[in-house]
């Protein structure tokens, strides 16, 4: 496989990676929870991006 190719795939596995996280957090009952302070996520930031698993002030997680 080329460069681009096993790029693409390592980008795709990441993003698999990062749903199956969300979807466990769902499970969970910790969705809308930051993962680092415990503090609710806004509901405006998980609109924009679904996958976050930590508020604004935790970016590491982003």
């Amino acid at each position: 496989m080329s460069d681009f190719a096993n790029e693409s795939v390592s980008a795709i596995e990441s993003t698999l990676n990062d749903v199956d996280r969300a979807l466990e957090r769902l499970r969970s009952g910790t969705y809308r929870t930051c993962q680092v302070c415990h503090a609710p996520i806004d509901e405006s930031d998980l609109i924009a991006n679904p996958l976050l698993a930590s508020c604004p002030a935790h970016p590491e997680l982003a």
